[in-house]
Protein backbone atom coordinates (compact mmCIF):
# COMPACT_ATOMS: atom_id res chain seq x y z
CA UNK A 1 0.00 0.00 0.00
CA UNK A 2 1.34 3.53 -0.86
CA UNK A 3 1.96 6.15 1.50
CA UNK A 4 -0.95 8.26 2.32
CA UNK A 5 -1.05 12.26 2.21
CA UNK A 6 -3.14 14.71 3.70
CA UNK A 7 -3.44 17.74 0.99
CA UNK A 8 -5.22 20.78 1.56
CA UNK A 9 -6.07 24.11 -0.18
CA UNK A 10 -7.17 27.26 0.16
CA UNK A 11 -7.67 30.97 -1.76
CA UNK A 12 -7.54 34.66 -0.03
CA UNK A 13 -7.91 37.36 -2.33
CA UNK A 14 -5.46 40.55 -2.45
CA UNK A 15 -5.73 42.97 -0.25
CA UNK A 16 -4.12 46.24 -1.96
CA UNK A 17 -3.42 49.04 0.41
CA UNK A 18 -3.67 53.14 -0.86
CA UNK A 19 -3.54 54.86 2.24
CA UNK A 20 -2.93 54.25 6.15
CA UNK A 21 -2.00 55.26 9.50
CA UNK A 22 -0.05 53.24 11.51
CA UNK A 23 -0.63 52.90 15.19
CA UNK A 24 2.28 51.52 16.78
CA UNK A 25 1.94 52.20 20.68
CA UNK A 26 5.21 52.35 22.89
CA UNK A 27 5.59 52.64 26.58
CA UNK A 28 7.70 54.17 28.76
CA UNK A 29 10.18 50.72 28.71
CA UNK A 30 10.21 50.94 24.94
CA UNK A 31 7.97 48.36 24.63
CA UNK A 32 5.51 47.99 21.97
CA UNK A 33 1.56 47.75 22.81
CA UNK A 34 0.29 44.02 22.80
CA UNK A 35 -0.28 42.63 18.74
CA UNK A 36 -3.98 42.73 19.85
CA UNK A 37 -3.68 46.70 20.17
CA UNK A 38 -1.44 47.28 17.26
CA UNK A 39 -2.32 47.70 13.62
CA UNK A 40 -3.42 50.57 11.32
CA UNK A 41 -6.05 52.47 9.98
CA UNK A 42 -6.65 52.76 6.38
CA UNK A 43 -8.05 51.83 3.27
CA UNK A 44 -7.74 49.94 -0.06
CA UNK A 45 -9.09 47.05 -2.13
CA UNK A 46 -9.83 43.78 -1.98
CA UNK A 47 -8.93 42.06 -5.19
CA UNK A 48 -10.24 38.72 -6.85
CA UNK A 49 -6.42 37.94 -8.45
CA UNK A 50 -5.27 36.34 -5.20
CA UNK A 51 -3.27 34.10 -3.69
CA UNK A 52 -3.78 30.25 -3.83
CA UNK A 53 -2.57 27.67 -1.19
CA UNK A 54 -1.79 23.99 -1.08
CA UNK A 55 -0.62 22.51 1.70
CA UNK A 56 0.73 18.82 2.30
CA UNK A 57 1.28 16.90 5.43
CA UNK A 58 3.65 13.60 5.34
CA UNK A 59 3.52 12.55 9.45
CA UNK A 60 6.04 9.98 8.48
CA UNK A 61 8.80 12.61 7.46
CA UNK A 62 10.61 14.45 10.47
CA UNK A 63 8.72 17.44 11.34
CA UNK A 64 9.90 20.14 8.78
CA UNK A 65 8.34 22.88 6.69
CA UNK A 66 8.95 23.73 3.13
CA UNK A 67 7.42 26.79 1.25
CA UNK A 68 7.40 27.56 -2.63
CA UNK A 69 6.07 30.38 -4.26
CA UNK A 70 5.22 30.61 -7.90
CA UNK A 71 7.58 27.51 -8.36
CA UNK A 72 10.50 29.48 -8.02
CA UNK A 73 10.43 31.59 -4.34
CA UNK A 74 11.88 28.84 -1.78
CA UNK A 75 12.22 31.49 1.30
CA UNK A 76 9.00 32.97 2.70
CA UNK A 77 9.32 33.66 6.12
CA UNK A 78 5.61 34.92 6.34
CA UNK A 79 4.49 31.01 5.50
CA UNK A 80 6.91 29.34 7.27
CA UNK A 81 6.00 31.37 10.37
CA UNK A 82 2.22 30.57 9.63
CA UNK A 83 3.25 27.07 9.52
CA UNK A 84 5.04 26.90 12.99
CA UNK A 85 2.49 29.04 14.79
CA UNK A 86 -0.68 26.39 13.49
CA UNK A 87 2.63 23.50 14.32
CA UNK A 88 2.51 24.30 17.73
CA UNK A 89 -0.77 25.21 18.61
CA UNK A 90 -2.13 21.89 16.91
CA UNK A 91 0.79 20.04 18.02
CA UNK A 92 1.06 18.87 14.05
CA UNK A 93 4.02 16.55 13.63
CA UNK A 94 5.49 15.45 10.27
CA UNK A 95 6.80 17.54 7.02
CA UNK A 96 4.53 20.45 6.05
CA UNK A 97 5.27 21.39 2.07
CA UNK A 98 3.16 24.69 1.46
CA UNK A 99 2.78 25.79 -2.34
CA UNK A 100 1.89 29.09 -3.13
CA UNK A 101 0.59 31.07 -6.34
CA UNK A 102 0.07 34.39 -5.92
CA UNK A 103 -0.93 36.35 -8.62
CA UNK A 104 -0.11 39.38 -8.11
CA UNK A 105 3.84 41.23 -7.45
CA UNK A 106 5.03 40.45 -4.19
CA UNK A 107 6.20 43.66 -1.93
CA UNK A 108 4.11 46.36 -3.57
CA UNK A 109 1.33 47.05 -1.80
CA UNK A 110 -1.09 44.03 -2.76
CA UNK A 111 -1.22 42.36 0.69
CA UNK A 112 0.74 39.37 -0.48
CA UNK A 113 1.85 38.30 3.09
CA UNK A 114 -1.61 38.28 4.62
CA UNK A 115 -3.13 36.44 1.55
CA UNK A 116 -0.44 33.87 1.94
CA UNK A 117 -0.42 33.46 6.00
CA UNK A 118 -4.23 33.26 6.39
CA UNK A 119 -4.26 30.59 3.40
CA UNK A 120 -1.56 28.36 5.34
CA UNK A 121 -3.48 28.72 8.70
CA UNK A 122 -7.00 27.76 6.83
CA UNK A 123 -5.79 25.33 5.12
CA UNK A 124 -3.96 23.46 7.68
CA UNK A 125 -6.78 24.04 10.26
CA UNK A 126 -9.05 22.54 8.06
CA UNK A 127 -7.28 19.55 7.06
CA UNK A 128 -5.95 19.00 10.51
CA UNK A 129 -9.68 19.39 11.88
CA UNK A 130 -8.96 22.41 13.99
CA UNK A 131 -11.63 24.54 12.14
CA UNK A 132 -11.63 28.13 12.71
CA UNK A 133 -13.73 30.74 12.33
CA UNK A 134 -12.85 33.81 9.43
CA UNK A 135 -12.38 35.76 12.64
CA UNK A 136 -9.68 33.02 14.11
CA UNK A 137 -7.66 33.06 11.05
CA UNK A 138 -7.38 36.88 10.84
CA UNK A 139 -6.50 37.03 14.46
CA UNK A 140 -3.63 34.48 13.77
CA UNK A 141 -2.69 36.42 10.44
CA UNK A 142 -2.47 39.99 12.51
CA UNK A 143 -0.15 38.61 14.74
CA UNK A 144 2.24 36.92 12.33
CA UNK A 145 2.45 39.85 9.73
CA UNK A 146 3.38 42.44 12.88
CA UNK A 147 5.90 39.30 13.72
CA UNK A 148 7.69 39.23 10.40
CA UNK A 149 7.01 43.07 9.92
CA UNK A 150 5.22 42.30 6.65
CA UNK A 151 2.45 44.57 7.44
CA UNK A 152 -0.14 46.59 9.02
CA UNK A 153 -3.93 45.34 9.81
CA UNK A 154 -3.51 44.17 5.63
CA UNK A 155 -5.83 41.48 7.03
CA UNK A 156 -8.51 43.14 7.48
CA UNK A 157 -9.29 43.90 4.05
CA UNK A 158 -10.48 40.07 3.99
CA UNK A 159 -13.59 40.69 6.22
CA UNK A 160 -15.57 42.63 3.35
CA UNK A 161 -15.20 43.43 -0.15
CA UNK A 162 -14.61 46.23 -2.50
CA UNK A 163 -12.91 49.29 -1.27
CA UNK A 164 -12.72 48.91 2.81
CA UNK A 165 -11.88 51.32 4.95
CA UNK A 166 -10.26 50.08 8.24
CA UNK A 167 -11.73 52.58 11.17
CA UNK A 168 -10.04 51.16 13.83
CA UNK A 169 -6.52 49.56 13.84
CA UNK A 170 -5.76 45.94 15.71
CA UNK A 171 -6.31 42.09 15.69
CA UNK A 172 -10.33 40.91 15.34
CA UNK A 173 -12.76 41.96 17.55
CA UNK A 174 -10.95 45.24 17.90
CA UNK A 175 -10.73 46.02 14.46
CA UNK A 176 -13.58 47.94 13.05
CA UNK A 177 -14.39 47.50 9.19
CA UNK A 178 -16.26 49.11 6.46
CA UNK A 179 -16.40 49.85 2.90
CA UNK A 180 -17.55 52.15 -0.30
CA UNK A 181 -19.78 50.67 -2.32
CA UNK A 182 -18.50 50.65 -5.88
CA UNK A 183 -19.95 50.63 -9.21
CA UNK A 184 -20.71 47.49 -10.73
CA UNK A 185 -19.38 47.42 -14.10
CA UNK A 186 -15.49 48.61 -12.61
CA UNK A 187 -12.55 46.62 -12.95
CA UNK A 188 -8.90 48.13 -11.16
CA UNK A 189 -6.01 47.89 -13.19
CA UNK A 190 -2.59 48.55 -11.83
CA UNK A 191 1.01 49.42 -12.76
CA UNK A 192 3.93 48.43 -11.20
CA UNK A 193 7.69 49.20 -11.46
CA UNK A 194 9.47 47.64 -8.45
CA UNK A 195 8.83 46.87 -4.48
CA UNK A 196 9.46 49.01 -1.42
CA UNK A 197 10.21 47.07 2.22
CA UNK A 198 7.46 47.56 4.40
CA UNK A 199 9.44 46.62 6.87
CA UNK A 200 11.96 49.61 6.11
CA UNK A 201 9.10 51.89 6.81
CA UNK A 202 7.11 50.52 10.34
CA UNK A 203 10.70 50.20 11.78
CA UNK A 204 11.55 54.09 11.65
CA UNK A 205 9.25 55.45 14.99
CA UNK A 206 9.99 59.00 14.02
CA UNK A 207 8.68 58.07 10.54
CA UNK A 208 5.36 56.33 11.59
CA UNK A 209 4.48 59.48 13.91
CA UNK A 210 4.37 61.49 10.53
CA UNK A 211 2.51 59.35 8.35
CA UNK A 212 0.10 58.78 11.06
CA UNK A 213 -0.29 61.99 11.19
CA UNK A 214 -0.82 62.43 7.31
CA UNK A 215 -2.71 59.42 7.33
CA UNK A 216 -5.12 60.46 10.02
CA UNK A 217 -5.72 63.82 8.20
CA UNK A 218 -6.60 62.65 5.11
CA UNK A 219 -8.89 59.55 6.29
CA UNK A 220 -11.06 62.43 7.52
CA UNK A 221 -11.82 63.30 4.29
CA UNK A 222 -12.17 60.57 3.10
CA UNK A 223 -14.95 59.67 5.56
CA UNK A 224 -16.55 62.99 4.95
CA UNK A 225 -16.88 62.38 1.39
CA UNK A 226 -16.60 58.53 1.21
CA UNK A 227 -16.97 57.84 -2.60
CA UNK A 228 -14.03 55.90 -5.17
CA UNK A 229 -13.51 59.41 -6.38
CA UNK A 230 -12.70 60.98 -3.21
CA UNK A 231 -11.05 58.25 -1.57
CA UNK A 232 -8.65 58.01 -4.56
CA UNK A 233 -8.09 61.78 -4.67
CA UNK A 234 -7.21 61.70 -0.79
CA UNK A 235 -4.96 58.79 -1.00
CA UNK A 236 -2.88 60.13 -4.07
CA UNK A 237 -2.45 63.44 -2.14
CA UNK A 238 -1.60 61.24 0.99
CA UNK A 239 1.43 59.58 -0.99
CA UNK A 240 2.49 62.70 -1.81
CA UNK A 241 2.57 64.50 1.70
CA UNK A 242 4.17 61.68 3.36
CA UNK A 243 6.95 61.73 1.03
CA UNK A 244 6.32 57.52 -0.87
CA UNK A 245 5.63 59.86 -4.19
CA UNK A 246 8.81 58.90 -6.52
CA UNK A 247 9.41 59.89 -10.08
CA UNK A 248 8.53 57.00 -11.61
CA UNK A 249 5.66 57.46 -10.07
CA UNK A 250 5.14 60.37 -10.53
CA UNK A 251 5.41 58.85 -14.46
CA UNK A 252 2.78 56.87 -14.49
CA UNK A 253 0.55 60.16 -12.13
CA UNK A 254 1.02 61.91 -15.50
CA UNK A 255 -0.13 59.69 -18.01
CA UNK A 256 -2.91 58.24 -15.79
CA UNK A 257 -4.85 61.70 -15.56
CA UNK A 258 -4.86 61.88 -19.13
CA UNK A 259 -6.94 58.31 -19.48
CA UNK A 260 -10.80 57.95 -18.86
CA UNK A 261 -10.47 56.55 -14.86
CA UNK A 262 -11.96 57.08 -11.69
CA UNK A 263 -9.19 57.98 -10.16
CA UNK A 264 -5.70 56.82 -8.98
CA UNK A 265 -3.45 56.58 -6.12
CA UNK A 266 -0.04 54.81 -4.91
CA UNK A 267 0.00 51.08 -3.74
CA UNK A 268 1.29 51.35 -0.29
CA UNK A 269 3.74 50.20 -0.01
CA UNK A 270 5.66 50.08 -3.70
CA UNK A 271 6.57 51.60 -6.56
CA UNK A 272 3.42 51.36 -8.20
CA UNK A 273 -0.01 52.66 -9.10
CA UNK A 274 -3.79 51.46 -8.84
CA UNK A 275 -6.94 52.75 -10.63
CA UNK A 276 -10.37 52.40 -11.13
CA UNK A 277 -11.79 52.06 -14.95
CA UNK A 278 -15.09 51.94 -15.99
CA UNK A 279 -15.31 48.12 -18.42
CA UNK A 280 -16.58 50.84 -21.14
CA UNK A 281 -13.00 52.40 -21.40
CA UNK A 282 -10.86 48.93 -20.27
CA UNK A 283 -9.26 48.15 -23.48
CA UNK A 284 -8.91 51.52 -24.48
CA UNK A 285 -6.86 52.77 -21.40
CA UNK A 286 -4.77 49.26 -20.92
CA UNK A 287 -3.87 50.19 -24.63
CA UNK A 288 -2.44 53.15 -23.70
CA UNK A 289 -0.52 52.01 -20.59
CA UNK A 290 0.82 49.09 -22.79
CA UNK A 291 2.41 51.59 -25.50
CA UNK A 292 3.98 53.69 -22.38
CA UNK A 293 5.10 51.03 -19.56
CA UNK A 294 6.31 48.35 -21.95
CA UNK A 295 8.90 47.83 -18.71
CA UNK A 296 6.34 47.25 -16.16
CA UNK A 297 3.97 44.61 -15.16
CA UNK A 298 0.02 45.65 -15.39
CA UNK A 299 -2.43 43.88 -13.21
CA UNK A 300 -6.00 44.21 -14.17
CA UNK A 301 -8.43 42.44 -11.90
CA UNK A 302 -12.26 41.85 -10.47
CA UNK A 303 -13.02 43.50 -7.01
CA UNK A 304 -14.62 41.17 -4.40
CA UNK A 305 -17.47 42.92 -3.46
CA UNK A 306 -20.71 42.66 -0.74
CA UNK A 307 -22.27 44.94 -2.54
CA UNK A 308 -22.66 47.49 -5.70
CA UNK A 309 -24.31 50.63 -6.38
CA UNK A 310 -25.45 52.64 -9.56
CA UNK A 311 -27.82 55.74 -9.87
CA UNK A 312 -29.71 57.37 -12.96
CA UNK A 313 -31.80 60.36 -13.31
CA UNK A 314 -35.41 60.03 -15.18
CA UNK A 315 -36.58 63.12 -16.23
CA UNK A 316 -41.29 62.15 -16.39
CA UNK A 317 -42.73 64.53 -18.82
CA UNK A 318 -45.45 65.96 -17.39
CA UNK A 319 -48.60 64.84 -19.35
CA UNK A 320 -51.38 67.01 -20.75
CA UNK A 321 -54.76 66.25 -19.43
Amino acid sequence: MGRIYKIGYAYFPSALSSIFSPKIRIDVHGVESHFDNIGARGGGFSLVEGCETWVKIDEDEENETEVVVNDSIKYFPPSLEAAEEMRRRFNITGKIEIRHRIHVPLATGFGSSASSIAGTVLALSTLTGHDLTLRGILKITHEIELKCRTGLNSEAGFITGGLVLVLREGAPPKTIVDSIPLPQDIKLVALVARSMKTSEVISDFSKIEYIEEVGDKFLSRILKKPTPQNFLTCAKEFAYEAGFVTSRVEEMFEVLRRLPIVGYAQNMLGEAAHTLIYERDLEYVLKELRDYFQNERIVVSDLTSTCNVSSKQIVLEKSVS
